[in-house]
């Protein structure tokens, strides 16, 4: 897996030389095809893994002194943009990737650099002059960085597995992350599954010099509270315009390329606009699941109608029993198994595409999310209660406060309130807005994106190269003046995608099973739903399908194929006896899924935690 890596501390050469290897090996990158490259001296040491796509120049790259070195992951969106400030400023074109460009901009603008930049990237540049470490990245934090003072020191890494080949660090578990992890299916701000490690938070420059280590914002999310009056055509007009741009700055040029193709919304989105920028057959469409689901049938009209080469990949039901193991690794324990799907396909992907596109982002930050107890206002108690509520109907809070008061021993349940729930809480209050619209909107991005759904592009960046075209800073900013209205329903991006693709629109949608217009497809599937209710009112069922066919069944599949894996995992004595959980209720659980129930997501996370502590800690 691509990333950086580096330590800051006092080593022998000897010492420092097998510590960068080891974190290299540890980010499972020994043989990355863009090849492993580092920098030590006798205080600091730096090092870039990388798959040989994006950026494959060799780093770190150097200043003409050799005072600064610098090295990065991602890319930047507006490098012809940036070169051409650079030169209106006297200086020499820069001409080594983005890591050179980076760099030069370091040159001339100092720690205000990254607030100029639009890109998905994190970047480490050290300072043999001043002895000083400065790591920056994107406003989203969408390159996840992990870091850890030890001793007198500092360690930093795109993943927490490899912050562990330092022997001083401590291996702690954090328990709070834990039940975070528990409740919400992912943890909260900038915590992690150890207690000494944590996640550099999003739009951050952390700078470490002489032991102290200081962290601050360069750019702050924020949801305007007053919005400017404008038609509702002008907001159309100008989504379809940035939506364009956004993908032509990420365009694949001759670099063979794919597109991660559902049945939902964002990614014919993307489909659209990508075939207007490459041509037929250069772009191929991927698209995994249980064979004849929504999404293999919907995403096959849309490949059809753009012509672009489509393949399928079943997602078979013991796919978990290979691929578990390296979910966990390369998430560190953060991403529940049951929601790493792309893993079980994504070498398949890469033997067809070099450079990977998925929809993500577009659904949290155009409105996804938003339900209508939401346009109201509450006194404070109610208004976690209803983020709480809605939470839980989405599927997405797993445990409420006395159910994890159940799981959990007594000496944790203590701290469920203030840790828990009270992370949560902060978390939507710091938004700033009293909208809960806004305050979701805005919970999703700083919480849910980067802790959450971000862990399903890492396992791809695995094995490919992943482009995130909703990412595009014009596009964010855009979101963040819209009027909330706009993002209910995810009405805006619904017409001006139906206004501008008409025949894309009029594909059935998977969270509907209909067209996005009105056509004769529409009329027809209607006209279906309506006799075949009919037909079910008056005591004809058998004609009665399902109304939908998902992509996945963990429900089935933890209680046929996966059942003696999940009992001999979770029901182990070792695992029971961890101290986090009241084995009973464990024990309850599985019995309970086992006869019906559903607590496949429950029982996903407990496995991923299980095998965590078996990979990192046993």
């Amino acid at each position: 897996m691509p990333g950086l890596f580096g330590y800051v501390k006092h080593l022998e050469s000897a010492g420092a030389e097998t510590l960068l290897s080891s974190m290299a090996r540890a980010l499972d990158s020994t043989s990355a095809p863009g090849g492993i490259y580092s920098y030590y001296d006798a205080h600091a040491g730096v090092g870039r893994a990388g798959l040989g796509v994006l950026n494959p120049e060799p780093q770190p790259v150097w200043n003409e002194d050799r005072t600064l070195c610098l090295v990065m992951e991602g890319e930047l969106f507006d490098r012809d943009e940036l070169r051409s400030e650079l030169e209106s400023r006297g200086r020499t074109r820069a001409g080594g990737g983005d890591a050179e460009l980076l760099l030069q901009l370091y040159e001339c603008y100092g720690d205000e650099c990254a607030a100029r930049l639009n890109g998905i990237f994190v970047a480490a540049l050290w300072n043999r002059r001043t002895r000083t470490l400065t790591i920056t990245n994107d406003r989203l934090g969408l390159q996840p960085l992990y870091y850890a003072k030890v001793g007198d020191g500092l360690i930093f890494a795109s993943g927490v597995r490899a912050l562990l080949a330092d022997p001083c660090l401590s291996r702690a578990t954090d328990s709070a992350a834990i039940q975070q992890f528990l409740a919400f299916d992912h943890v909260l701000d900038d915590r992690t599954l150890l207690g000494n490690v944590r996640l550099l938070p999003q739009a951050s420059v952390l700078r470490f010099s002489r032991r102290h280590l200081r962290i601050r914002p360069y750019w702050r999310l924020v949801y305007a509270n007053q919005v400017k009056l404008r038609p509702e055509d002008e907001y159309r007009d100008e989504l379809v315009a940035i939506l364009r741009r956004a993908v032509a700055r990420q365009a694949p040029g001759e670099t063979p390329a794919g597109l991660l193709l559902s049945g939902g919304l964002d990614s014919r989105v993307l489909l659209a606009h990508l075939r207007e920028e490459t041509d037929v057959g250069k772009l191929h469409t991927f698209t995994w699941g249980i064979p004849k689901c929504d999404d293999a049938r919907i995403s096959s009209k849309l490949a059809a109608l753009t012509g672009t080469p489509h393949h399928f990949f079943e997602l078979k039901p013991d796919y978990l029993l290979h691929t578990a193991d390296e979910a966990v690794r390369i998430t560190d324990g953060l991403g529940n198994i049951v929601n790493l799907h792309a893993l079980a396909v994504a070498s398949d992907v890469a033997r067809h595409a070099r450079i990977v596109y998925k929809g993500f982002l577009g659904d949290a930050m155009l409105g996804f999310a938003l339900r209508r107890p939401f346009w109201a206002d509450y006194a404070p108690d109610d208004a976690i209660r209803v983020h709480l509520s809605v939470h839980d109907v989405q599927g997405v809070l797993n445990y409420d406060r006395d159910e994890l008061s159940r799981l959990v021993v007594d000496s944790l349940g203590s701290r469920i309130d203030e840790e828990v729930f009270g992370a949560y809480r902060a978390g939507m209050e710091r938004s700033g807005n009293t909208q809960l619209a806004l305050q979701r909107l805005y919970f999703d991005l700083t919480q849910r994106v980067p802790r959450m759904t971000l862990n399903g592009v890492e396992v791809v960046r695995s094995r490919a190269a992943v482009r995130l075209p909703f990412a595009d800073r014009e596009l964010v900013d855009f979101s963040l003046s819209l009027p909330p209205g706009y993002h209910f329903e995810r009405y805006l991006i619904r017409s001006a995608f139906t206004q501008a693709f008409p025949e894309y629109a009029k594909i059935p949608v998977s969270d509907t099973g209909l067209p996005m217009i009105s056509c004769a497809r529409d009329l027809v599937l209607r006209t279906r739903h309506f006799a075949l209710w009919h037909l079910a009112n008056s005591g004809i069922n058998w004609l009665n399908r399902p109304a939908r066919r998902p992509y996945k069944d963990y429900g089935l599949w933890f209680r046929t194929g996966l059942r003696s894996w999940v009992e001999e995992t979770l029901l182990a004595p070792k695992s029971l006896e961890r101290g986090y959980f009241r084995p009973q209720y464990v024990r309850n659980l599985v019995s309970e899924h086992m006869g019906g129930a559903d607590h496949a997501v429950r029982l996903g996370a407990l496995l991923t935690l299980e095998i965590w502590h078996r990979l990192f800690l046993d």
